[in-house]
């Protein structure tokens, strides 16, 4: 966000009218790109007025700089919102977010600046179709049991158990959100991690990332095993001289850990 002290081309605030028929455009658009083009067209149409011009001056051999022109923060936001919202239809919110960002001009403080209310549409598909493999389901089983099993050995409120239901909470959530398309797979990708495709074509992951089993006692980087057995990541680093190594937590105590998004 840009502060006040930047000189740009066109710095004001869009008139009412400017602000109905801008959201009133993006309403009407048919896909992601009609979403970008209606913000480009109606946002700089708008500001180029303001100067005696028009996007048809702008072209491959004379660029338009949205970084140039600047609009009230709160104005930016509403358009923003208005971009998201109806990309909400082509599962493409995150996607629209991204780009606004090289399309939108420059913000400014001023809290005077008009939004016209306008009733909030829910453009989101009627249903989600959320397809889940016997495996996965299994893991998202696991994956709560995990935190049961966390909660029971190192206490409810334990930092272990806390970090682990924090992560796989919201993570579990986002396989009903609509913001990547209405259609979603899930299929298992390892015990306790999930591999996720939308409808938009995007596919990410919910990984389960344990914390390793290391030796307790001052100097030593050894790792300890499941079954016992401690091992140095290279040949010369420290380790107990007498093999006695004592675990950060029980070999029988499942893995303290955290789930976290991988796109």
């Amino acid at each position: 966000m840009a502060n006040n002290t930047t000189t740009y081309r066109v710095q004001r605030a869009l008139t009412e009218p400017e602000m109905t028929a801008i959201t009133a455009e993006i309403d009407a658009a048919r896909d992601t790109g009609g979403i970008l083009a209606a913000v480009v067209r109606t946002v700089f149409g708008a500001l180029l007025a303001t100067i005696g011009e028009s996007l048809a001056s702008y072209g491959p051999g004379h660029k338009l700089d949205p970084r140039q022109f600047a609009v009230p923060a709160t104005q930016w936001t509403a358009i923003s919102e208005a971009c998201t919202n109806r990309a909400s239809a082509f599962g493409a919110r995150v996607t629209i977010a991204l780009e606004l960002v090289n399309v939108m001009p420059s913000s400014y403080d001023d809290p005077s600046a008009v939004i016209p209310s306008r009733p909030t549409v829910d453009h989101r598909p009627y249903e989600h179709v959320l397809t889940v493999s016997r495996e996965a389901t299994d893991v998202i089983a696991a994956c709560t049991r995990h935190c049961d099993a966390l909660a029971r050995h190192f206490g409810e409120h334990s930092r272990e158990h806390r970090d682990a239901a924090s992560s796989w909470q919201p993570n579990l959530a986002l396989l009903f959100s609509m913001d990547f398309g209405a259609a979603t797979s899930v299929r298992r990708d390892g015990d306790l991690s999930l591999l996720v495709s939308c409808g938009s074509g995007f596919t990410y992951g919910i990984i389960f990332h344990p914390i390793p089993r290391r030796c307790a006692r001052a100097h030593c980087t050894a790792v300890i095993s499941d079954d016992g057995t401690a091992r140095t990541c290279r040949r010369d680093d420290l380790a107990c001289e007498d093999g006695a190594h004592v675990p950060a937590y029980p070999l029988d105590a499942p893995a303290p850990g955290s789930w976290s998004f991988h796109s």
